[in-house]
């Protein structure tokens, strides 16, 4: 049977010599569709061919179609073989990283309507990628925190990747947060199922009013918690909430939606456990009153805010 990569160069090189009609390109969609690696294999594929024809040939080579120059099996499969990574990393040398759909600098905030009727909210500093198609609904999560209300279609599935983690759901409504260890999933509405790439285990099912970090450093799972989901997605209105977290875990919170960071050098400031909301732009203010309730001193300029 054909791999995948067999599959894609054939279908290359008939697209790249322009012998496609209605019904062939019909196919080709179907085919790239029906597995998101067919996409990638595909792409692969059109990446040496196009490394390929830079290369000089024969003058009697170049007379002929382009076409007739790569059809031999053998010279294809080689190219796919030993060039696919060459080409993968020659063109993002030669074109350095695309630009995401959508972003969101440091401290901003966006929400946008996507084409199936879906809302996404993007947090600060954060990148989304969407690829859609009559069968499925691709979203990549390159950076950041995004919440999602998803719009009900269980034909296409909706499913948001953040490096091997992979959220699915149908209709609901969730965020997805890349943290160091992993992603955490926080589900409003509905239901969703995550997992790991490579893990072996089985999906998770993450139900309203739960929240579950998806580790990539271990095998095994830690099931889903209650969370209080207007404190989680407090975000969504400029706030950051906090429930008992040390002074040290807020100051981290704020240094997100910040260029001047908050550094904490009093012990008892570090320690100290908070409750209540602020604007996440207030880490000035948010600075003064941890100060104040632990006898702290503030400093500030135009880099960092220090407790000490």
């Amino acid at each position: 049977m054909p791999s995948i990569d067999d599959i894609a160069s054939a279908w290359a090189m008939r697209g790249d010599a322009g012998v496609l009609d209605a019904a062939e390109q019909a196919e080709l969609d179907a085919w790239l569709d029906a597995d998101r690696r067919h996409r990638g294999a595909f792409v692969r594929a059109q990446a040496v061919l196009n490394l390929l024809d830079a290369v000089p040939r024969p003058e009697a080579e170049q007379a002929g179609p382009r076409w007739q120059r790569w059809i031999r099996p053998a010279a294809v499969a080689a190219a796919v073989g030993g060039l696919a990574a060459m080409a993968a990393s020659l063109a993002l040398f030669l074109l350095g990283p695309t630009a995401p759909d959508y972003a969101t600098e440091i401290g901003e905030q966006r929400q946008v309507t996507l084409a199936d009727g879906s809302l996404a909210a993007l947090n600060t500093g954060s990148q989304l990628d969407v690829a859609y198609s009559h069968a499925r609904r691709d979203l990549t999560l390159r950076q950041g925190e995004a919440w999602f209300r998803v719009a009900h279609n269980r034909a296409r599935p909706f499913e948001v990747t953040v490096g091997r983690v992979h959220v699915r759901a149908t209709g609901t409504a969730f965020s997805v947060r890349s943290v160091a260890q992993g992603v955490r999933v926080v589900v409003s509405e509905g239901r969703v199922l995550a997992w790991v790439d490579g893990s072996g285990q089985r999906p998770m099912a993450i139900a309203r009013g739960d929240e579950a970090l998806l580790r990539t450093d271990i095998a095994v799972q830690a099931p889903p918690v209650a969370v209080d989901v207007d404190q989680a997605l407090a975000w969504r209105r400029g706030e950051i909430g906090l429930d008992g977290e040390t002074g040290l875990q807020a100051a981290a919170e704020f240094n997100r939606y910040s260029l001047r960071p908050i550094r904490i050098r009093n012990p008892r400031a570090a320690q100290y456990r908070l409750v209540g909301y602020f604007q996440t732009s207030q880490a000035q203010e948010f600075a003064q009153a941890l100060a104040s309730l632990t006898h702290a001193k503030v400093s500030s300029n135009g880099n960092e805010i220090v407790i000490e």
